[in-house]
């Protein structure tokens, strides 16, 4: 375990959280395959060429995103993730997948861990944003080491969500666990990753999440694909 996380009551927390719950999300994605909020990041991913692109991952749970990747032709992956549970299933699924040798993983907070982590092409956060308090220097640090496509999923902006997430603080709070989520302000957390040079490339949503894929501002028109 990386030094943020025993220093960290946070990364305590979220590894033990999480932890709890990845075998049974590994049996979901080897038995269902991707979940559909996965389905529409990779839908907005592939607005872009994958095949020998280098990939990162933050909070990438078991891998389902990036192993689905690599077998279409991205070259390698760093994945992050708190969770010492998710990072076991997640090289358990690349062995698998006879990916082992194209994917390397990081126990710890990626803000803490950023500094010794290379740029990729791709770097995808899902579902991640709303684990963090401090969403700003978690996208100031992301997007910096992102080339061309910047991916997310985050709660969608909607009364019924939000009080969804109040509810889930306070009955954590009341449990008395360290862990639980946060919510922002959605449309600060997009404006925040376009002041780092990007702009929308593709989005969706489902009833619960968000999807937006962004592609790092150069010549290009700008296009936005909706479903």
């Amino acid at each position: 375990m990386t030094a943020c996380c025993h220093n960290s009551a946070a990364c305590v927390a979220t590894d033990k959280f999480f932890s709890k719950w990845s075998k049974k999300y590994a049996k979901r994605f080897r038995k269902t395959g991707l979940e559909r909020t996965q389905e529409y990041l990779l839908e907005g991913i592939r607005k872009e060429p994958v095949v020998s692109k280098r990939l990162l991952d933050i909070g990438c749970g078991v891998g389902s995103l990036h192993l689905t990747l690599l077998r279409e032709g991205a070259a390698a992956v760093v994945g992050v993730d708190m969770s010492n549970g998710m990072l076991e299933q997640a090289k358990k699924l690349a062995g698998e997948n006879h990916l082992e040798g194209r994917a390397e993983y990081i126990l710890g907070d990626f803000v803490a861990e950023s500094k010794a982590i290379q740029e990729a092409d791709i770097t995808m956060l899902d579902k991640v944003v709303c684990c963090y308090e401090d969403y700003r220097t978690l996208i100031n640090a992301s997007t910096s080491k992102t080339k061309a496509i910047y991916a997310l999923s985050h709660p969608k902006d909607s009364l019924i969500m939000r009080c969804i997430f109040t509810l889930q603080i306070l009955v954590l709070k009341l449990f008395r666990s360290s862990f639980h989520p946060f919510w922002h302000n959605w449309n600060d957390v997009q404006k925040a990753i376009i002041d780092q040079g990007f702009h929308l490339l593709y989005s969706n949503s489902t009833i619960a999440w968000q999807v937006l894929v962004y592609k790092r501002t150069d010549s290009s028109p700008l296009i936005v694909s909706k479903l």
